[in-house]
């Protein structure tokens, strides 16, 4: 009979991005939507940065990839030319309205690329003639970023057959006709092609990396993410009755909110905000997730409790009103995979042997901490200017609980909050506030009862209550939290 093991470093806890992860079907956990997304009953997957989003869309294309009747497309946002498409606007239109156009031409071109590769689609002429565009004008398949650039090179024009303009062919081979046309006097046509095929196929686009290069500030890139919400319901909404075209958006959930369009309500039914729980058996469970790692990687005596089986899980050392070392884990991050997934592989790197207990967490705390600042830098460094300086106050006032007089006489002493406090015409509330959105900091009531944002989105910022710093940033802030 194989022999049980409890040896926490014998578990492969993964890369921290999920993207290219070649072992995430051995332990990917299925949120209650999945099949849903897979369905195409949400076309929105929405949360804060590390809650798994990158994950369900690469899962879904490696179960896409084995099947004869599914093709995909991945469209990242990465080093996406901005500029460009911003070239590419309906002059005619305002607001999000004037950007819909050219998404909605992006789209359907995404989409005849995955249309032709089904054989068995019909008419076969259709399918040939989407064919003949696609590789007369975008030959490469790149994605969006060259087809942007081809457009740029070619003063927004494409080759269509003269047939699609209603123009009789000079030529006995009518199909090899082309005529030069703006992009925009061939998205109809494409969309009449693609509702007269005949498909058994699903075929899925994925939008990722919509955060690159993202400025809170920059109100023509929040029309831009606007109107490729617009381009994308009405592709849907044109299409679901001829075609199986399954779109699925990931955006970080601050960036989400940031936007404001009546338009967005509509898309409540569509839309899934990823929410995790410390507890087991719920959901959206963190310890489930961990277990099915370890399972993974280890075969323990009680795969349901996986975690009780590789660590001192009641450490007589843990500092007094910490019940586990998974409270102690789970209270140093924002409730989110990555967190406590990277917490466990620092924990990896210093070299011990079997169960896990509190002086190898604890002496991980350092390093964890330092990743945790710099994953909270990467998300509010758009959102505010002055974050460094106000989280320098914070570390310069050396407490991990204080009052808002206290933090206010503080960042008085530095210049660039102050100068920021004039020219923006903020408060110290104001900048608080932002810090409290993004969890560095919480609000503690009367009755020692703690409140932090990220474990409820609704939750209002009370400068009138006592602030307290998150437990994950007080070895960066050397401030004792226990």
């Amino acid at each position: 009979m194989a022999k049980y093991e409890d040896n926490f470093w014998r578990v492969y806890w993964g890369p921290d991005e999920a993207k290219g992860d070649e072992k995430l079907n051995t332990y990917f956990i299925e949120i209650p939507e999945y099949e849903g997304i897979k369905r195409g009953d949400y076309r929105y997957i929405i949360g804060r940065k590390g809650t798994g989003k990158t994950a369900i869309i690469e899962q879904l294309t490696n179960e896409i990839d084995g099947k004869y009747n599914q093709f995909h497309k991945y469209l990242s946002l990465k080093n996406f030319p901005i500029q460009t498409l911003r070239n590419l606007k309906d002059k005619t239109k305002g607001d999000k309205s004037q950007f819909v156009p050219i998404w909605t031409f992006l789209l359907l071109t995404e989409l005849c690329k995955l249309i032709i590769q089904d054989e068995n689609a019909t008419p076969t002429q259709n399918v040939i003639e989407l064919e003949l565009f696609i590789k007369s004008n975008f030959p490469s398949d790149l994605g969006f970023n060259e087809t942007l650039k081809i457009l740029a090179g070619s003063e927004n024009k494409v080759s269509v057959l003269s047939s699609w303009l209603g123009i009789e062919g000079k030529s006995s081979e009518s199909l090899e006709v082309l005529t030069p046309v703006h992009f925009q006097k061939v998205t109809e046509i494409l969309g009449n092609l693609i509702r007269n095929i005949k498909s058994d196929c699903s075929f899925f686009l994925f939008f990722d990396e919509l955060d690159e290069g993202y400025s809170v500030n920059d109100k023509s890139l929040n029309l831009l993410l606007l109107a490729l919400f617009r381009a994308i319901e009405n592709t849907y909404i044109e299409l679901k009755e001829y075609i199986d075209f399954r779109p699925v958006l990931a955006l970080r959930s601050d960036i989400f909110e940031n936007l404001e369009d009546n338009d967005l309500n509509k898309l409540d039914d569509y839309l899934i905000n990823l929410k995790w729980t410390t507890e087991s058996q719920s959901p959206y469970s963190l310890l489930d997730l961990v277990n099915a790692r370890i399972n993974a990687s280890l075969r323990v005596e009680n795969p349901q409790k996986a975690w009780e089986c590789i660590s001192v899980n009641k450490d007589p050392s843990l500092p007094r009103k910490i019940a586990t070392v998974w409270d102690f884990i789970y209270n140093r991050t924002f409730e989110r995979p990555r967190d406590v997934v990277k917490y466990m592989k620092i924990c990896s790197k210093f070299k011990y042997s079997g169960k896990i207990n509190f002086q190898a967490v604890k002496t991980a705390e350092r390093d964890y901490s330092e990743w945790f600042f710099k994953e909270f830098r990467d998300e509010i460094q758009s959102h505010l200017s002055i974050w460094q300086p106000a989280c320098q106050s914070i570390i310069k006032l050396g407490k991990g609980v204080f009052s808002l007089d206290e933090i206010k006489l503080e960042m008085d002493k530095d210049s660039l909050i102050a100068n920021f406090l004039k020219n923006s015409n903020k408060t110290h509330e104001d900048v608080l506030e932002k810090l409290f959105e993004f969890g560095v900091i919480g609000n503690l009531s009367v009755s020692k009862k703690w409140f932090f944002k990220y474990k409820d989105n609704n939750l209002p910022f009370n400068p009138d209550q006592k602030m307290l710093v998150h437990f994950g940033f007080s070895k960066k802030f050397r401030i004792n939290a226990y």
